[in-house]
């Protein structure tokens, strides 16, 4: 049961930090799932990534219709400045090309990294980890230097952006951070920043859904199964968006971040041990 509660937790944080934070707080739910999937009989961790995928497009599609009204609305050119969503439509056009190489990039190597069925366990937690001790250490070396002023020029900086978002994305849905330091530069209003954020990974999640398929990803995780986690999805979306409204979530990210590394820590040592026919109880 406690392992349900937190596969039940991580879940209802997709609504959550969909609605309510926009990316890289949601970095930890994969590591979660993945180490409580672990623990359930007729699961194990490599049914976390196809389990999440649709429950994370759900999430995506609740919190572009509660933002679409800031990503898609008309506000007029003001002393020639344009206005932010005008600029955020024209970030995620920007980031399309270099997304679509991503993404095939790694459906091949997702597909590569399955084609061994013995070690997909053990792989996948080893992948998790090293993407959650990653992404969460950029995420402070940012903070520890500031945001950058002087950014790389376009169309390099979207390209390569996007590309690698979509690759972290593809192989462990953990490109939240990578998007928030894409974006944070351009002082968007933190709501138009959520449904940004939500657009582009609708766009990004629904791509997956092929490479998934044929890499079977979907094989531990039947659509029934899925569709009855679908509830705490809309219930954290829900939420988010009460707490998007009332809320100082800076201390909130902090604490999250916090626990993702140590969850990537411990999911990539319990992948590591798998290797050699051992785990982390």
């Amino acid at each position: 049961m406690v392992w349900w509660f937190i596969v039940f937790l991580a879940v209802l944080l997709i609504g959550v930090t969909k609605s309510g934070f926009g990316s890289g707080v949601g970095l930890m739910i994969v590591p979660m799932t993945a180490i409580a999937m672990g623990h359930i009989p007729g699961r194990g961790s490599e049914a976390a990534l196809g389990l999440l995928l649709p429950l994370l497009i759900v999430g995506d599609l609740i919190a572009v219709w509660q933002y679409s009204h800031l990503f898609f609305g008309k506000t007029p050119v003001v002393d020639g400045v344009e206005s932010q969503n005008t600029q955020a439509r024209a970030v995620i056009r920007r980031l399309l090309p270099g997304t679509i190489a991503g993404v095939i990039l790694g459906g091949l190597l997702l597909a590569l990294l399955h084609s061994n069925a013995n070690l997909v366990g053990a792989l996948i937690r080893i992948e998790i980890g090293c993407e959650s001790i990653l992404l969460v250490s950029i995420h402070w070396w940012r903070l520890y230097r500031g945001v950058q002023q002087h950014l790389m020029p376009e169309p390099w900086r979207s390209g390569l952006t996007g590309g690698f978002a979509a690759v972290s994305s593809t192989l462990a849905h953990a490109a939240g951070p990578i998007i928030a330091i894409y974006l944070l530069p351009l002082k968007l209003d933190r709501q138009l920043f959520v449904g940004t954020c939500a657009v582009y990974f609708f766009i990004l999640n629904s791509a997956k859904l092929p490479a998934y398929y044929a890499s079977g990803q979907f094989a531990h995780a039947s659509i029934l199964f899925t569709a009855r986690l679908l509830p705490l999805v809309i219930a954290g979306a829900i939420f988010g968006r009460w707490l998007n409204k009332r809320i100082n979530d800076m201390l909130f990210t902090k604490i999250v971040y916090i626990v993702t590394f140590a969850l990537g820590w411990y999911i990539l040592a319990d992948g590591i041990l798998r290797l050699f026919g051992r785990h982390i109880a």
